[in-house]
């Protein structure tokens, strides 16, 4: 049976290459080959294979990945790539039952690569071992540095991942059929590019289908003042290689630059799209960016910096979104990077535009296309700011602003080094950027008085608004037996009473409790005027029980909010109630949520994603709230941990809700007896126009359905399949307040390699 030949047949059209004598020529500039095996054996053997591919005169480095059918599902394998004289080994561990194997290339080095013949046969464990170390000797021999540094990493794992970590290492590089989940976060830029490229292509696709309008002009605006020749380079060839070339792109000179002038009319003479705009003095960044804005003739502005690069999609993607949308601001996802350009630190995969999330962390950094007529008519960037001159701008847009979509899509990569203004000038960014949201809101709010202070780390903001004027809050408490875990809550509501100056009554319902020591507990806490104890008699259903005690106790009464509380909450914030009631100031809150945590300090809850996980799960649930020697709480991926930002919905375990939308809605839907009912009521008061905001400055320890777990309450498969009914077309597509290119498969908030829901642009109507 073995040695097999095999054809590599291009899995699409994109890979097809060009035939010369015995080898395909095929262009790696962009994106990665995929090929299916032809004449793939029916039924291999199980056991190692060696597929060989000819690759003659190649200084290419190559990596590989190969995925199976294996019954109903594709699956990936483990590939262990050995280069050789003349060619390329990949090998694989086969169990017998794969089929239609496709095997993907990714290409580094060179901008095509030639393949030759493909021969598939058995292979020795022993021998595959062998080489692996003759390989690893052999460039530890040639480089010996690499032993420093593999020394480097091993103390690295063994620190922060302990034993296990190197034990897996060993099995790993000894096992060809042993293959690791491990992901880390940094990936060569160059990767990352081609995997996007892919996806981008294949989803714009989409959007240019539903386009029924004009797509607008653009001009990319590039401020320039002396940066690295090599780094400009990049950026323009990123220009040059977009794959719609219907753009204008200006390069202004901030004063005399021979070298960056020079460079620049060598780069640009193919891209008769880009003129050279020379100043004769160095007036700053955001001068040179308004005479750039200026000069532009294009419906849109694009402003990029001059050390940047740009995925090859970025123009053709602006096209289709506003053809199909009428808006004033475009944004889209960013990846960044470090100094070279040579790995991918961290992803920005980001949400609807969210203002609240803006104005205490600027989330939103590259690209973000602006009307060019809304650009000139607030006046452009602020000349006197050195710093955050593109926050206060982005603000003073959004103020005027109708329509902000987001091209969910990867478009930008953003390189980041410690030279930059905004990592030098730590002291005025927070400055001139508290001064730009304090203009902003009161500018955009009837507000008489507001506080706009420094948030938990670097960056990031905290807004207080005015308590709603007549604010009168119920706290509701379910329970059933377990006096020492309502003890706790009771106590921790009351020790914070003094720091709240929202007046608040507590209301516990108390669910059939049969245990004579919480049955003392509650009368003694009625009888002292601590609570009001509301009896509930009937099966456990969550959403009735809540109703009738707010239907009953609460509505008509004088209450504006109603905060729903489990019994297991250990409140930890002194302000809590007040920093809870004050985003209903916004008038465009129903609902507000915080961040609960377990016990041992790990997130519970940081906001809810429908469609995360399944139905719908807390985003960062079991992540870290503090770094692993205490200090400032963690700020989690663009500070969604600490900040105030939009949901889908929060969790009641701990919630403030306005009566009257409560009310509008009709309340909990009884027919959810446990499970999900609060996020249905948050999405149901959202169809009303009404956000559920996440307020990250209020922390408390929940301890998780104590009581309700110990008396088997807690199953809920019924609620989950309504759930899943009902909000079907959500689950399917994304939950707008969450990144399209994350990984729904788990709470960790995670990039994935392909797209997991068949999302569209994201748009936010501002007026």
């Amino acid at each position: 049976m073995y040695p097999v030949p095999l054809t590599l047949r291009p899995l699409a059209d994109r890979n097809e290459g060009r035939r010369e004598g015995d080898v395909t020529l095929y262009d790696t500039r962009f994106e990665d080959l995929d090929f299916v095996l032809e004449g793939f054996p029916n039924e291999p053997s199980y056991g190692l294979h060696r597929l060989s591919i000819e690759m003659p005169l190649s200084e290419a480095a190559v990596s590989a990945r190969l995925r199976a059918e294996f019954g109903d599902e594709q699956r990936r394998i483990r590939v262990t790539v050995q280069p050789r004289r003349s060619g390329i080994d990949f090998f694989f561990v086969l169990l017998g039952d794969e089929r239609r194997p496709v095997l993907t290339l990714s290409v580094a080095g060179v901008p095509q690569i030639a393949l030759g013949p493909a021969m598939l046969q058995r292979a020795s464990t022993t021998l595959w071992r062998a080489r692996r170390l003759r390989s690893w000797l052999g460039q530890r021999t040639r480089r010996p540095m690499r032993l420093g540094e593999d020394l480097r990493s091993l103390r690295s794992d063994l620190r922060h991942r302990g034993w296990a970590e190197l034990r897996r290492r060993a099995v790993e590089a000894m096992n060809p059929s042993v293959w690791s989940e491990r992901r880390e976060m940094e990936e060569g830029v160059d990767r990352v590019l081609r995997r996007t490229s892919i996806v981008n292509r294949e989803i714009i696709a989409r959007l240019c289908a539903a386009a029924t309008g004009r797509p607008a002009s653009l001009t990319i605006v590039v401020p320039v003042f002396r940066t690295p020749l090599d780094w400009l380079a990049q950026l323009v060839e990123s220009l040059a290689n977009q794959t719609d070339a219907g753009f204008e792109a200006i390069f202004v000179l901030d004063g005399p630059q021979e070298e960056q002038a020079w460079a620049l009319g060598e780069a640009t003479q193919a891209m008769p799209q880009a003129r050279i705009l020379a100043l004769p003095e160095n007036v700053g960044a955001a001068a040179a960016t308004n005479a750039g804005i200026r000069a532009a003739t294009g419906d849109f502005v694009l402003v990029v910096d001059h050390d940047d690069r740009l995925e090859r999609h970025l123009v053709e993607a602006f096209h289709a979104a506003s053809a199909a949308e009428d808006a004033d601001i475009v944004f889209a996802d960013e990846a960044i990077t470090d100094a070279e350009m040579r790995v991918v630190r961290q992803i920005e995969t980001r949400g609807r535009f969210d203002l609240r999330y803006y104005l205490s962390h600027p989330y939103i950094v590259h690209p973000i296309f602006v009307r060019r007529s809304l650009a000139l008519g607030v006046g452009g960037l602020d000349e006197r700011l050195k710093v955050s001159h593109d926050v206060e701008f982005f603000l003073r847009c959004v103020g005027e602003a109708r329509v902000v979509v987001q091209i969910p899509l990867l478009l930008y990569f953003w390189r980041t080094h410690e030279a930059s203004l905004g990592h030098a000038a730590r002291d005025d960014v927070y400055r001139n950027t508290s001064e730009a949201v304090r203009a902003f809101l009161a500018r955009r709010t009837p507000w008489p008085a507001f506080e706009v202070g420094p948030g938990v780390n670097f960056n990031e903001l905290e807004i207080r608004p005015p308590l709603p004027p007549g604010a009168r809050v119920a706290l509701v408490i379910p329970t059933k037996n377990g006096h020492e875990i309502l003890r706790q809550c009771l106590a921790s509501i009351e020790a914070r009473a003094s720091a709240n100056r929202t007046p608040a009554d507590i209301f516990v319902i108390d669910h059939q409790s049969d245990d004579p020591a919480t049955l003392r507990f509650l009368s003694e806490a009625q009888a002292a005027g601590r609570i009001s104890v509301v009896p509930h008699v009937g099966p456990w259903n969550y959403s009735a029980i809540n109703n009738a005690a707010i239907r009953d106790h609460v509505s008509g009464r004088g209450y504006s909010h109603v905060v729903l509380m489990n019994n297991d909450i250990e409140l930890i914030t002194e302000d809590w109630l007040d920093r809870m009631i004050e985003p209903f100031s916004w008038g465009d809150v129903g609902v507000t949520g915080c961040c609960l945590l377990y016990p041992d300090r790990r997130i519970q809850h940081a906001g809810v994603v429908v469609g995360l996980t399944g139905p719908a799960d807390h985003v960062s649930r079991f992540e870290e709230s503090v770094g692993p020697q205490g200090g400032p709480r963690l700020p989690g991926p663009m500070s969604s941990l600490v900040v105030t930002r939009d949901f889908s919905a929060v969790t009641a375990a701990l919630m403030a809700v306005s009566l009257p939308a409560f009310e509008a809605v009709g309340g909990f839907d009884e027919t959810l007896a446990i499970g999900f009912n609060d996020t249905d009521l948050c999405l149901r008061i959202g169809e009303q126009g009404l956000a559920s905001t996440y307020v990250g400055g209020v922390v408390a320890f929940h301890h998780e359905s104590l009581t309700r777990k110990a008396s088997g309450g807690v199953e809920h498969p019924g609620d989950t399949a309504r759930f899943l009914d009902r909000y079907a077309a959500m689950i399917r597509e994304g939950d707008p307040h969450y990144g399209a290119g994350m990984d729904w498969s788990q709470t960790a908030v995670r990039y994935a390699e392909r797209p997991q829901k068949r999302f569209g642009l994201r748009v936010a109507h501002l007026r």
